[in-house]
């Protein structure tokens, strides 16, 4: 699933939700109990989110500010290696014993690349 097909699925269910409780308004009916529980439901998902988003802005800064690419050999916090692929929310890695480590971009605190003069 991309990107793009997940933000179009989440945009149809956010248009339908919103439909039908417009509907059931105008049919006469008290909507406000629908309306408080979607508020309480939308701040328990965004806050189990934070990580998700906190992962995702770190990838985008550590795109743009080009800080390592695909075959560059790192070091992330305590793990060496050459960088197989990078993410928004995830930076793959394999090292010299051949482990591949999944490491998400919100938890890179300190990085080393011997491949950058």
């Amino acid at each position: 699933m991309t990107m793009g097909s997940i933000l179009r699925s989440t945009m149809n269910a956010a248009i339908g939700v919103v439909a039908l409780v417009m509907i059931l308004g105008e049919l006469g009916l008290n909507v406000a109990p629908i309306i408080a529980s979607a508020s309480v439901l939308g701040l328990a998902v965004s806050l189990g989110a934070q990580n998700i988003v906190k992962d995702m802005v770190s990838g985008i800064f550590m795109l743009f500010e080009d800080q390592y690419g695909v075959g560059d050999h790192i070091i992330i916090n305590e793990s060496e290696g050459t960088v197989e692929s990078v993410g928004l929310r995830v930076t793959t890695v394999r090292s010299t014993d051949g482990t591949l480590w999944y490491v998400r971009n919100g938890e890179i605190l300190k990085l080393g690349n011997k491949s950058q003069p």
